[in-house]
């Protein structure tokens, strides 16, 4: 009774207790307390401790009870909420139902010790629980044993064991379980601990000291973390989510370098060249090296493109010489190149693919420039350098690969 008469006096009453009444048969205006009796009786005691003396009480807890009468306040738990029940028989379901336990879900269910943790707060045992229900990827069966009385008790007497904490790599600090693991290597000590407590393939009784707490865990196996995958950075495992157990990703692979061209044609560069000098020609430029004969490779390139494209304009059925007051006079190759980049555009070419043949061929600030290209040749005070002939080239491989298709 003390008890209960101290939380009335700091608390009140329970707002969610109402008390059930019954109408007095005899006495008008008054009615019969059938459940809420013993809340009564320490009401009046406590609103009349004159009642005491009446009463077989032993000193102590007359002089208690006596301290709490001088400080309850009557007026601070009215009015009193009840409800007022027709007769007894009605009643009885509901008493019954009160006071024989849970009767399978229709009575009042007492906490187990996980919703008692879950009340009192977040406690490292029930951080380990909770991480384990939402990533140890239980089987719906495995969740059940866990949610259905589980023994958190004995796994906070786990994890407050230091030697325990160490063998499966976590910490307590600040009310908070922490790690330095990956996600992916916590979680396997916390789920077989937690499958063990759940299924009863270990309990309380074979983990009374911290000894058999110790070697039960030194026996996980498969189940230890690799202490090697120790980061140093420590984390809650509250703060631990789904992309925490994810692989990390696959490297990308690292582009393989460019073969370095050391030769005028490009290896992937195909020709079709079926004039038999020109052939030879086109077989030394992929074979000197451009470090080492640049100038060969020049006045070879000059050749190269003039020959190819008196090739291909005999082809297309176009003269070579243009006729003058003169006499047949052999067209420059500034014309020449030209006309054979006309005949590929009229047969479909895009003209945007032979752009580089027919600007450079008129841009003094281009490596194909037509007087560079002379120079090459004629003027012995002019030497080409390893890029402008790669320039060169590739501004012209299009035009190239239109004139030797197969």
């Amino acid at each position: 009774m003390i008890v209960l008469a101290e939380s009335i006096v700091s608390d009140g009453l329970n707002p969610m207790d109402r008390w059930l009444v019954l109408k007095s048969p005899t006495e008008l205006g008054k009615y019969i307390v059938l459940e809420g009796n013993r809340r009564l009786a320490t009401i009046r005691i406590l609103n009349n401790r004159h009642l005491l003396n009446s009463l077989e009480v032993r000193t102590p807890v007359k002089k208690r009870l006596e301290e709490l009468s001088d400080q309850f306040d009557l007026d601070r738990i009215q009015p009193i909420s009840a409800f007022e029940i027709g007769d007894r028989p009605s009643a009885a379901s509901w008493l019954s139902q009160r006071h024989t336990g849970e009767n399978k879900g229709r009575g009042i269910v007492n906490w187990g010790g996980v919703a008692t943790a879950r009340f009192r707060g977040r406690d490292p045992a029930l951080q380990a629980l909770d991480f384990v229900l939402q990533h140890g990827t239980l089987a719906d069966e495995e969740k059940d044993l866990v949610e259905d009385h589980f023994p958190i008790s004995t796994l906070d007497r786990l994890l407050s064991t230091p030697a325990v904490r160490n063998l499966i790599g976590v910490e307590v600090s600040e009310s908070k379980l922490k790690t330095d693991l990956p996600a992916t290597e916590v979680i396997k000590p916390l789920r077989r601990i937690v499958l063990d407590l759940a299924t009863e393939t270990i309990n309380v009784s074979q983990l009374k000291n911290r000894d058999q707490m110790v070697a039960y865990a030194s026996k996980l196996g498969k189940d230890l973390p690799s202490t090697s995958k120790r980061s140093g950075l420590v984390k809650s495992v509250d703060e631990l989510g789904d992309r925490d157990f994810k692989p990390p990703p696959k490297p990308k692979p690292k582009p393989k370098p460019l073969p370095v061209r050391k030769t005028l044609i490009p290896r992937d560069c195909y020709l079709t060249v079926s004039n038999a000098k020109i052939a030879e020609i086109a077989k030394e430029l992929r074979t000197l090296t451009l470090n080492d004969y640049p100038h060969s490779i020049s006045v070879l390139f000059r050749v190269f493109l003039e020959q190819s494209v008196d090739h291909y304009l005999v082809q297309e059925g176009l003269s070579l010489q243009v006729k003058t007051g003169a006499g047949a006079k052999d067209k420059s190759l500034r014309t020449k190149v030209g006309e054979a980049v006309n005949a590929m555009v009229n047969k479909g070419t895009a003209k945007k693919d032979l752009a580089g043949i027919e600007k450079g061929i008129d841009d003094k600030n281009n490596p194909l420039f037509v007087d560079t290209l002379h120079y090459y040749v004629h003027n012995r005070f002019f030497s080409p350098t390893e890029r402008e002939l790669k320039v060169a080239w590739d501004n012209t491989q299009l035009f190239f690969e239109r004139i030797w298709q197969p």
